[in-house]
């Protein structure tokens, strides 16, 4: 199969968020009814397909749902915590030890509520009096700290994911989309609430999910940058989903950075090497040429590991910087032969009728965004 026939890039009205794929929040996901369509098109089960951006996971989530492997890259720390908690699946013994956790975090609230507040050790936070009431802190300190003290590997990574998911809302931080403090007059024991009413949501639908997941599929996932993928063997995949950031859009470590202080995941690594940043194409008024680079290096590095005469797919959308404006379709098609890809179909739709992003601003008119069907050629 060739093209891209019978691939919808419209799902609009469809549920996005089952099973796991509601965990967190996170900008820019794309939907997982695509990941989940090609997966079935293009792969079969006990082959392996790579995501060298697989920000919070979805295609590794629809990789595990269908018995094919999977192999997860990003440069963002919190991402990779992320996609390894939706994509794995937990035993009975584990799914029990959570709802335990989860009860003895209830009745420390009850005690709280009554005035008898343990004295708490808070973490040392770069910026936590300004982004965090007090009372929250201690409530967040409470829970990190109880947490920590799990020793199974992904019961410990499962509790952080959902107190990641609540500190954004409990801090003074606006929002997800928006950096600045306001004042919220979070109540007291609010924080132990929210994490409960957030804990116990994730936990239904991790059980779910690991009913449904396929045994003996493994799921791997890598920390890194993906302009250099060279701990990764040449010619190893049968397939690449994935989506690159959409260039000069989004801050991804700076709306995440209080998340991972509070998690101790390292916040400069992303920030210095995440392509396509804000903070590259607007604050450091980087030339597009460098956007069009950085592409070249990730597809060179896709290519390598992709086996001969396999597809890559890729989401992308078009980019203005410095007032130039990028069609990333042209861009791929120029760098794809480059490095041994051809172009076998491109499916494109304006981005001010649908996007996977948040962004009004970037879905402005006259931009588009592009399913991008690429195969490697025939060594």
């Amino acid at each position: 199969m060739r093209n891209l026939k019978d691939i919808s890039f419209d799902f609009n009205g469809e549920d996005t968020s089952y099973l796991t794929h509601s965990f967190h929040p996170y900008p820019a996901k794309f939907p997982p009814q695509l990941p989940r369509h090609l997966l079935a098109k293009f792969a079969k089960p006990g082959e392996t397909v790579l995501d060298p951006f697989c920000g919070s996971g979805t295609t590794l989530v629809e990789a595990r749902l269908q018995g094919v492997h999977s192999v997860g890259i990003d440069i963002n720390g919190l991402a990779c915590l992320l996609s390894k908690v939706k994509s794995t699946p937990l035993s009975q013994k584990e799914l029990q030890t959570i709802t335990q956790t989860f009860q003895a975090i209830e009745e420390e609230s009850l005690l709280w509520q009554m005035g008898r507040r343990r004295k708490i050790q808070i973490p040392q936070i770069e910026g936590l009096a300004h982004w965090f009431q007090s009372n929250v802190a201690e409530e967040l300190a409470f829970v990190r700290q109880v947490i920590l003290q799990i020793d199974d590997d992904d019961i410990r990574d499962f509790l952080k994911i959902v107190l990641s998911a609540i500190i954004v809302r409990v801090s003074n931080q606006e929002s997800d989309t928006r950096f600045a403090a306001i004042n919220k007059n979070i109540p007291d024991c609010f924080t132990f609430k929210a994490f409960l009413e957030r804990g116990r949501d994730f936990l239904a639908r991790i059980k779910e999910f690991s009913e449904l997941a396929k045994k003996n599929v493994t799921t791997r996932i890598y920390n890194a940058d993906a302009r250099d993928l060279s701990f990764l063997d040449s010619a190893s995949f049968d397939l690449i989903i994935t989506s690159p950031p959409y260039a000069n859009t989004y801050d991804y470590y700076l709306y995440h950075k209080f998340r991972k202080r509070w998690l101790d995941i390292d916040v400069e690594f992303a920030q210095y090497n995440e392509i396509g940043s804000r903070r590259e194409f607007s604050s450091l008024k980087k030339h597009p040429d460098k956007w069009i680079a950085d592409l070249h290096k990730c597809l060179g590095e896709m290519a390598r590991v992709l086996k001969p005469c396999k597809p890559a797919f890729i989401v992308i959308g078009d980019s203005v910087i410095q007032k130039k404006h990028l069609r990333m379709n042209a861009v791929i098609a120029d760098l794809a032969p480059q490095v041994g890809f051809q172009v076998r179909d491109v499916i494109s739709s304006d981005l001010s009728g649908h996007s996977k992003l948040f962004n009004p601003a970037f879905t402005q008119r006259g931009k588009k965004e592009h399913l991008i069907f690429l195969e490697k050629s025939n060594d």
